[in-house]
Order: C-alpha cells, then structure tokens, then sequence
C-alpha cells in the first residue's frame, strides 16, 4: 500500500469519526448545551441558549416532557417536566385540568433544579446561600408571591409601567440553592 493511499484511508476514517459525533450532537440538542438561565427584554426566559416561551419551543430545545400533569394553581396550569435535566416549565392551559399538548399554551413558571443550571454570574444550583448574596448583593425576598423562600436575582422582560414584569430567582432551603426559577412579578398594573 502506497503511502499516499493509507494517508487517505486514514483521512477518511478520522473525517466518518467526526461526522458521526457531529451527527449525534445535532440529534441531542441538550447533550452540549450551556444550561445557563437569562432574562433579557423578550417576553419569555432563555434557557440554555433558546427562549422558551410554548411547549412547541421547549421540545424543539430539550425533547418531548417525560411527564406533563396538571397542576393545582389559581390559574389553569400544566406542569411538563424534563425529570434528567432537572426542568420543570408551567404552562397555561385553555381548558381547567387539560394537559392534552393542543391544550397548552404560554408559559407561566420555569424552575431548574439539577446543578448543572446556572445564572449569567455563575450562581448554580446547590450553592451556599452565601454564594448568592456574594454574586446578588442587592437580592430582595419575593416572599409577596407565595412561591416560598424565593430571592429576586435579576429582573427582565418588556418594560412596563411598574418596571420588568420577570424575575430570576433563587430558591434558598437549608442554606442552599435548591433551584433556579423565572416567576412573574405584578409590575404592569
């Protein structure tokens, strides 16, 4: 065999090689995902690098919910959960206690629970409470939402009369961040 000939066939087999791991990552868009959580001036978060705001955009991101279930709230409401990400996004629903995927609409409520997700400033969940007031110095309780020991991180979404309607925040239990979540905060009204 000529050396000109194994140099090819080397070539080749290096070039299928990185095809087929390009192919694979193509088929799993989360497997190299940056699974960091931002708000900006659009209606709806970004979640690892897409902004999610229907349950067509969070398939098309993460793949088909490993569950999707009502969930009792004081507004029609369905919970789809991505269990090996640790994701959790709350939708609308139009009809009470329908979670029939036609049946969904915007989102409501995101909460990420898994340490692989992150804020811009590099606060992850299962950091130290400490942590979050060293990265968010100016955090303030939204114990007024109801949602439980949630601090205010970042703010974002379209301006209104009252300021940015969103809000990333950090769940804090135990001295740790338990979760990451972008709630709605009455600011237009």
């Amino acid at each position: 065999m000529t050396h000109r000939r194994r140099v090819r066939d080397r070539l080749l087999v290096h070039g299928a090689l990185c095809l087929t791991v390009l192919v694979g990552a193509a088929g799993a868009p989360s497997a190299l995902a940056d699974y960091a959580i931002r708000l900006d001036t659009g209606a709806a978060p970004e979640l690892a690098g897409r902004h999610i705001g229907t349950y067509p955009q969070a398939v098309r991101a993460f793949g088909r919910a490993g569950l999707v279930a009502r969930r009792t709230a004081t507004h029609p409401t369905c919970a789809a959960a991505w269990p090996l990400l640790g994701l959790q996004i709350d939708f609308s629903t139009s009809r009470t206690g329908a979670c029939a995927l036609a049946d969904l609409g915007s989102w409501l409520e995101v909460r990420a629970t898994a340490p692989r997700w992150h804020t811009s400033t590099g606060l992850r969940v299962g950091a130290a409470e400490q942590r979050l007031h060293s990265l968010y110095p100016d955090a303030r309780r939204l114990s007024f939402l109801g949602r439980g020991p949630l601090w205010e991180l970042e703010t974002g979404g379209p301006l209104c009369d009252g300021g940015p309607p969103l809000a990333l925040a950090g769940r804090v239990e135990a001295s740790r961040v338990t979760a990451l979540a972008v709630v709605h905060v009455p600011a237009c009204g």
